[in-house]
């Protein structure tokens, strides 16, 4: 499961600014002045001898560029810490794009098509793009997107971000829920108060979150066992070493962290080499840089691997190969301790690990998986000991996918006309699907309601819609689905959470 948070916000760091300069023959304004041959009005009489006549001047330019942003679009919520902006500029002869309330630095751009890349931080954001013609016309558009995750589930609670606040419900024996106490709760309460978090996840008995500022924040069993001389259960703890961070992946005893520059930083438990330090061993009690991993946009984890993805759209992955998760070809359960490339893979948009399985998404909106296979979550129409594949094999019958999720042994996508698909484990109608009956090929989540994100606990999911409410089925064995006292143990259903 993994956390993407995107660039944090310097002051003095954030944007861009593009010139653009249009091709030989397409200047902003060219006037063209033709050849006074009229005579005068007054009484049709040529001009007096030695006298030349002046043109007169042309019309003054008062009509603005044409600005149209294709993307990102409005409402958008990104996956990756990535921002394509895409669209076109007529009549320009300057562009200037920037983010908020952020000073630019100069770009230079080749012709009318807009193309370009920025970071940004977790959160709510404001893109502006201006253009300005020779003649000092200016036209601006803005786009309202967010980036980061803000819904997070664990192995048996959950924890939601909207607004700037943080709720968090279910189980809360290792502190999980942030709230400095262990008890169990089966309704939404809010927590973090104090803090400033932008983009959330849990997994298994942890919470981690990034602040405003691009700092690093656990509270739960990962953020114990951390702690020197034990931390108290539900305290917040700050991730010191590492700055500027964009992204965090857990695994199920390991924490990845990604920062602005692309390095990847590991700590935790490393038997099977999950930290990809180069060997395995002992656990690592702090974040220690990942070496020959560069360029980096995402970074996931399971249960004893982990995998990041490369801007040039290629994957590493390294730990142990529980059925084939390295994606090498190979089924040997052997121990990989360092980032090994997946071969005959690329072109992919967003990762999302689960136990022991990996899925991709490609740039032309279909998924690959590979790994454990053995209740059906590679979606390939096979299940049990055969069901499992050591290279990316493509997922039946999704096209148009938007984003991808997984925890334990079940698997999730997110079309872009906001519908959701599910396969693999369903034992307790974690997927979403309207019973408990395991899917060897993706099936449709059982809600009308148009989707914008997804996330997923051990067993249980919840998805936020367009209107932003919140919806949450699956498990509900210590109040994770927060629907109260009396709800049902199980729902195959998508639900309406209420949240303070």
């Amino acid at each position: 499961m993994e956390l993407q948070g995107l660039r944090r916000r310097w002051p003095r760091r954030q944007g861009v600014v593009g010139v653009l300069r249009a091709p030989p023959g397409d200047a902003a304004v060219r006037w063209t002045v033709p050849l006074l041959l009229a005579l005068c009005a007054c009484g049709g009489s040529s001009p007096p001898p030695g006298e030349d006549s002046v043109p007169p001047p042309p019309p003054a330019d008062t009509e603005a560029p044409v600005v149209r942003i294709d993307a990102p679009r409005p409402g958008q919520r990104l996956v990756v810490s990535r921002l394509r902006i895409a669209g076109d500029v007529g009549d320009a002869t300057r562009v200037q794009v920037w983010l908020d309330d952020g000073i630019s630095r100069t770009l230079s751009v080749v012709g009318s098509t807009l193309a370009l890349e920025l970071s940004v931080p977790p959160g709510s954001h404001v893109l502006h793009v201006s253009a300005t013609d020779e003649a000092g016309n200016t036209a601006t558009q803005d786009v309202a997107f967010s980036a980061g995750p803000e819904l997070g589930g664990g192995l048996s609670h959950t924890g939601v971000l909207r607004q700037g606040r943080f709720a968090s419900w279910g189980a809360n024996g290792q502190g999980q829920r942030c709230d400095t106490t262990t008890a169990e709760r089966p309704t939404p309460s809010l927590a973090l108060e104090d803090q400033r978090p932008v983009g959330t996840l849990s997994a298994m008995d942890t919470t981690a979150w990034i602040s405003a500022e691009g700092s690093a924040w656990l509270c739960g069993a990962l953020a114990s066992s951390l702690e020197a001389g034990g931390a108290q259960a539900g305290a917040a703890r700050r991730i010191e070493g590492v700055k500027d961070v964009v992204g965090v992946a857990l695994g199920t005893g390991h924490v990845l962290l990604l920062d602005v520059s692309g390095q990847v930083w590991a700590f935790g438990v490393n038997a099977r080499g999950q930290l990809g330090l180069g060997a395995e061993g002992e656990a690592v009690t702090q974040p220690t840089a990942v070496p020959d991993l560069t360029d980096v946009m995402q970074v996931v984890a399971g249960s004893e691997h982990s995998a990041a993805l490369h801007r040039d759209g290629t994957v590493s992955v390294w730990g142990y190969n529980r059925d084939g998760v390295l994606g090498t070809g190979e089924t040997e359960a052997r121990v990989q301790a360092s980032p090994e490339r997946v071969p005959h893979l690329e072109q992919v948009e967003h990762l999302a690990s689960g136990r022991s399985h990996l899925l991709a998404l490609l740039a032309d909106g279909t998924v690959r998986a590979w790994g454990t296979g053995t209740s059906g979550q590679l979606g390939h129409g096979d299940s049990g000991f055969g069901g499992g594949r050591a290279q990316p094999t493509p997922v039946l019958e999704l096209t148009g996918i938007t984003a991808v999720t997984a925890a334990n042994n079940s698997s999730w996508a997110l079309r872009r006309d906001g519908t959701a698909w599910a396969w693999g484990l369903n034992s307790t109608g974690q997927l979403g699907v309207g019973d408990t009956n395991a899917r060897v090929k993706p099936a449709r989540l059982a809600t009308d309601l148009p989707l914008m994100e997804l996330a997923a606990g051990a067993q249980h999911g919840l998805a936020r819609t367009r209107d932003d409410a919140v919806l949450i089925w699956g498990s509900n064995l210590s109040g994770q689905l927060g629907l109260g006292e009396g709800a049902p143990k199980n729902v195959s259903t998508p639900r309406a959470v209420t949240l303070p």
